[in-house]
């Protein structure tokens, strides 16, 4: 189950967002490559399909070099594991490595077995709080500065590579680039305000998965004494379908949490209206700016749309999406990652 991870907790005031504005992908085996630019609020892929699933892969990819939970979900989302303690985490200041038992299953996520290896780049857009925080630190560090000058934007660049038993994954952030400025990576050379920018960015993207206790992370709410963790349920109801009714989260047992639905169980109201309830658990109680939500069943313009909207940005896979995975337009000659920021 995901760890619970607070989250922006009352509805928020116009500002500019933290959103991915570029993905670029190389190296899995349903898609080899593929970069998207100039992205919006809501990002729609066209599918279901394969290559529309590894777009979800190469955003969470992303994030996964910036965060635990977020790597744990990656692999879960790729099969490798089905429960968080399935897989052991080795951290310096960010995720360094992940091991698990499966031999088998990552074989046929890479598109090149010998290089066994997936590259992901994203350039995020950054917020005013993160830009201040990062301003605080443009006195010990000048380049800071003119990195920010302007509407803030950092670029950065993962690498993940599967050893030869297929039961190990080492991940790393190969670059860091704020404005045209690029800053150390390497856990030895890597300045502290840059593992603190990087880890806040990884804790505020979430995969929507169906396998998350959703139930459970609304009851932590629930009950929570801390206000800064109760307060989100306020977001959370004002995007529950309203075809329920009156929704609520309820203790089967201790830690053992359920949903009803005007005193129903919810699932009472069919696999799909469940679906929708654990996708507005993951838009508004996982800490998310950013969601890939993957097949919505939920009006997408009550997750960004609105000032009491919970994310900034929401990834969805539908019939009609604006981003064709299976596009050529979406591949562009891919440079060794690195080379393109020079």
């Amino acid at each position: 189950m995901v760890p619970y991870a607070s989250c922006r907790c009352s509805p928020k005031a116009y500002e500019p967002p933290m959103y991915v504005h570029s993905l670029s992908i190389h190296g899995l085996a349903d898609l080899p490559a593929f970069r998207a630019d100039d992205l919006g609020r809501q990002v729609h892929i066209r599918g279901p399909s394969p290559e529309a699933s590894a777009i979800g892969d190469g955003l969470a990819l992303a994030f996964a070099a910036l965060s635990e939970r977020a790597l744990r979900g990656l692999l879960r989302r790729w099969g490798l594991i089905q429960f968080d303690d399935e897989a052991e985490i080795a951290a310096e200041g960010l995720p360094v490595q992940a091991t698990w038992t499966d031999q088998r299953s990552a074989r046929r996520i890479v598109a090149d077995s010998t290089s066994r290896t997936v590259h992901a780049r994203v350039v995020i857009a950054l917020d005013p709080p993160l830009a201040a925080e990062l301003r605080a630190h443009a006195v010990r560090e000048p380049r800071l500065a003119v990195g920010l000058d302007g509407s803030p934007r950092v670029t950065i660049e993962v690498s993940a590579f599967f050893g030869a038993s297929w039961d190990v994954l080492s991940i790393s952030v190969q670059a860091v680039v704020i404005g045209g400025e690029r800053f150390s990576t390497g856990s030895g050379e890597r300045a502290p305000w840059t593992t603190a920018l990087l880890k806040r960015i990884g804790e505020r993207f979430t995969s929507h998965d169906e396998t998350t206790g959703h139930a459970e992370v609304a009851l932590r709410c629930l009950i929570s004494a801390d206000e800064v963790e109760h307060a989100p349920l306020q977001s959370w109801r004002l995007i529950t379908p309203p075809t329920l009714g009156e929704v609520r989260v309820a203790q089967l047992e201790p830690g053992r949490g359920c949903f009803l639905s005007d005193g129903r169980l919810i699932r009472r109201y069919g696999p799909r209206m469940v679906e929708a309830l654990n996708q507005t658990v993951s838009a508004s109680l996982m800490g998310a700016d950013v969601l890939w939500v993957g097949a919505p069943e939920l009006p997408l313009d009550n997750l960004t749309e609105d000032p009491q909207s919970p994310l900034e940005q929401v990834w969805a896979v539908v019939e009609d999406g604006s981003i064709d995975p299976r596009s050529r337009d979406t591949i562009r000659s891919i440079l060794p990652f690195a080379a393109e920021e020079e």
